[in-house]
């Protein structure tokens, strides 16, 4: 399924959290409806356009600059659990189609089904 992400929703995490693993789930948040329902990611990646993809970087760039100790590498998180890049998509554009999640229920579905 794809879906734009509010740019300032995003931005907005980055100055309400304390911790990068936070904004990551909180992103992931914003992406995937029902967030709050999933056990664990089985598969897949959420894509996101190249510029918000480059925007988010940054910003988790900056946020570790400013919070010493939360990351050995500056946007490490981002780059190794974040989301994939998709030049297809528009900038603030996710797409979860390729997203498979169990569901605390013990469900399994695609992160595209609503």
């Amino acid at each position: 399924m794809k879906r734009i992400m509010n740019e300032d929703q995003v931005k907005a995490l980055f100055s309400s959290r304390l911790k990068e693993c936070d904004i990551l789930l909180g992103l992931f948040g914003l992406a995937i409806p029902d967030w709050d329902r999933v056990e664990y990611v089985l598969e897949g990646k959420v894509s996101m356009g190249e510029l918000g993809w480059h925007a988010v970087y940054e910003l988790f760039r900056s946020f570790n600059e400013n919070h010493p100790g939360e990351s050995v590498f500056p946007g490490g998180l981002w780059l190794s659990n974040g989301f994939a890049v998709d030049k297809s998509l528009g900038a603030w554009e996710v797409d979860t189609s390729a997203v498979k999640l169990i569901f605390k229920s013990g469900i399994e579905e695609k992160a595209s089904k609503e």
